[in-house]
């Protein structure tokens, strides 16, 4: 269709109390062990940063046509492409600022890196939605936005567009653009064409509430899971799915599972373990309750507010970590475990002891959720000012900080206790896929400029969980920023960082890219290859661009072994039709 749906909006746990199958779950209650402060050894690095050059970040993208960087630097062994989606148009064609990022359309941006030839062949382009598409004709941006510029309902206020802008999947020969609140888009991995819109050959389903997050997991025997949700604000219900597919195929590897719990919230992460799905449901609702809710609702239909800012956080009640058995046949029900209070968009990782069945998960965190401008008492959405939030905030100020925390939960017994595994600001946390579901040590994550505070997230922070003393950081110039990072193993290594991280880095005084490469063991080091996304702004697809970008990007992914040439990408580019598949520039407009 030309749009999405509402905001998958999830849960959260007023009641700790679950119901799965069809059957009640067992309710625990809340005990914690608390914990000691931490030492941090990348504490010693502080930095500064270039607030212009920051916001730089969040200007129209333009696409990239395949081309050829040489690059002598890279590893011999770093073979396969490099994929990352993100917001990349901020500006409609009428001159309309996108209010938030997360209302932006995405970009995809490949490199396919070739250690052997010392070559890289890179490209960008615009998710063809038929949103987008249908916004490009019409010469002017039509859809509200879920974060920001809203609509009334009798304008298409609920018409929501599929962005296809979080993130990328490569699974069963497949590439996945994706958005959580609606169903996935094929993109042609060597072009990055867009095929269509994909109900994951029937099991997602085309329903308006249909969708297929944002966040796949690896689960530890090598397939692939993932969920969706939705929140229901008429009967205080969220709507769980999952999805486990096997190894190399859109197969599944056990039944889709569907779940009702109680309340409404936002999920946007979930965890894989051998044995569970783990959703972190933090305390929020529809609206306060009662005539706040009415109310807060009929303004929501008269365009004077967004969807998300009827997300009400509930500081009073506990964050509830909700366990599914991912299989069921074999008796275990869901169990609802009430943590302390707190919100999380990403986690790095779960695993369980084999012998006690306790189950460990970092995950980065803060004590409020503040993403649209109700929260931070602003009003630009809702009046028509022309202006993006973050021109009307304090960054340091305005921002939760969020820190990477461990949870250990007892999940017979409810008691759970956590530690703080970085002080540090930040976001995007990762862990090598040698350990995904499994016990790890390492987390990479993207740092705050400044150890301590709320700043931009800039570098590479690698987190020793078992010795903090021992992280490492690398931050960039002030007016350089890095997003999520990738792990690829060196071939033949045994470690469980032996290997390479590699991450997105914008200059935002010169608007340009360059994918960065660092040496796992060695992160602090700074990286040992740059491969720079060329500068397409003079290009004839380049309309409407301020930056050759991408800019502040969101996930990627890695396809080992894909390493197309130039030539190959060329040819896919000029055959897209035959797939067919179309680039959003194929498409005439106003």
């Amino acid at each position: 269709g030309n749009s999405g749906r509402m905001l998958p909006l999830a849960s959260s746990a007023a009641m700790a109390l679950v119901v799965g199958s069809g059957a009640m779950s067992r309710v625990t209650p809340p005990s914690m062990v608390a914990s000691a402060p931490v030492t941090d050894g990348s504490l010693a690095v502080d930095s500064t940063w270039d607030y212009d050059a920051y916001l730089s970040g969040y200007r129209n993208s333009a696409e990239v046509e395949a081309s050829e960087v040489a690059c002598s630097d890279l590893p011999r062994d770093l073979v396969g492409t490099y994929y990352r989606n993100g917001h990349a148009r901020f500006v409609g064609r009428d001159g309309r600022k996108v209010r938030h990022p997360f209302d932006a359309d995405g970009m995809v941006c490949a490199v396919s890196l070739d250690g052997r030839a010392g070559k890289a062949v890179v490209r960008q382009r615009y998710v063809a939605t038929n949103g987008a598409v249908k916004e490009r004709a019409a010469g002017k941006s039509v859809y509200p936005g879920q974060f920001g510029n809203p609509l009334p309902f009798c304008k298409g206020g609920a018409d929501f567009k599929n962005l296809a802008n979080t993130g990328v999947m490569w699974h069963g020969g497949k590439l996945l653009a994706l958005w959580e609140g609606s169903r996935p888009h094929i993109l042609d991995p060597l072009s990055l064409a867009t095929v269509a819109e994909w109900d994951v050959d029937g099991m997602v389903g085309g329903g308006a509430t249909d969708s297929f997050s944002a966040h796949p997991r690896d689960t530890p025997e090598g397939g692939k899971a993932n969920f969706a949700f939705f929140g229901n604000p008429a009967t205080g219900m969220t709507t769980v799915r999952f999805w486990n597919f096997l190894p190399g195929s859109f197969q599944l590897r056990s039944p889709r599972q569907e779940h009702q719990v109680p309340g409404f919230g936002l999920y946007h992460d979930f965890l894989v373990t051998d044995n569970w799905y783990i959703v972190i449901a933090a305390p929020s609702t529809w609206g306060k309750g009662g005539w706040d809710s009415v109310r807060g609702t009929l303004d929501w239909i008269a365009g004077k507010r967004t969807v998300v800012s009827m997300i009400a956080f509930d500081e009073t009640q506990p964050t509830v970590a909700h366990f599914f058995p991912r299989d069921p046949s074999r008796g275990a029900q869901p169990v609802a475990v009430p943590l302390d209070t707190f919100f999380a968009f990403h986690h790095a990782n779960a695993f369980e002891d084999p012998d006690t069945g306790v189950v460990f998960f970092d995950t980065v965190k803060s004590d409020r959720l503040v993403i649209e401008d109700g929260a931070l008492d602003l009003a630009a959405s809702a009046t028509g000012q022309n202006r993006f939030i973050l021109e009307d905030i304090d960054f340091e100020s305005s921002v939760p900080r969020v820190t990477l925390t461990r949870y250990t939960v007892d999940v017979a017994t409810g008691a759970f206790s956590k530690r703080p595994l970085s002080p540090r600001h930040v976001e995007f946390p990762s862990v090598a896929p040698s350990v995904r579901g499994k016990k790890h040590r390492y987390i990479y994550c993207a740092p705050g400029v400044k150890a301590d505070g709320v700043s931009p997230q800039a570098g590479v922070l690698k987190v020793d969980a078992e010795d903090p003393a021992g992280s490492q950081v690398w931050l960039p110039e002030p007016h350089q920023f890095c997003g999520e990072s990738i792990f690829q193993p060196r071939d033949g290594g045994t470690a469980e960082d032996d290997g390479y991280v590699l991450t997105l880095c914008f200059n935002g005084r010169e608007g340009s890219s360059a994918l960065l490469v660092l040496d796992a063991k060695h992160v602090d080091r700074g990286p040992v290859a740059r491969v720079p996304i060329p500068d397409a702004l003079q290009s004839g697809i380049a309309e409407g661009a301020a930056i050759a970008g991408p800019g502040h990007g969101l996930h990627g992914t890695w396809a080992p072994g894909l390493a197309p040439t130039l030539a190959e990408v060329q040819q896919a580019e000029r055959g897209r039709a035959a797939i067919p598949a179309r680039f959003l520039t194929d498409t005439t407009p106003n």
